[in-house]
């Protein structure tokens, strides 16, 4: 019986790898609308808002938007070649705010 629960978190990290690897390949996939864009293209209302109200509000504002993806760090923010620019996705980068807790950090912007 000790064996199986020290192999839990090894499992459970196993398995969270797989589930983050399989989330970032379908986000890749996703089709991408090249420009030029229609609607609200940056949101700089949402920077200290929660992630929830952030996808909502981006979701109402410009229903082109179909891919929205959740980072949670800048230290990972992707720079942007010429080829990559899609008009149909919006990056939210999620961190600690100063008036506690999690939520945007970095104004959302289409691209």
């Amino acid at each position: 019986m000790a064996k199986i629960a020290s192999l839990s978190p090894f499992l459970l990290f196993t398995l969270m790898i797989i589930l983050l690897l399989t989330v970032l390949k379908l986000s890749a996939l996703a089709e991408c609308t090249p420009r030029p864009c229609q609607g609200k293209q940056s949101w700089p209302e949402l920077v200290g808002k929660d992630q929830n109200t952030a996808y909502f509000d981006i979701r109402r504002d410009n229903p082109q938007v179909d891919n929205i993806t959740f980072l949670i760090s800048d230290a990972l923010w992707p720079s942007a070649k010429d080829g990559d620019f899609c008009c149909n996705h919006v990056l939210l980068v999620i961190g600690p705010i100063p008036s506690g807790g999690d939520g945007v950090i970095k104004v959302p912007q289409v691209g």
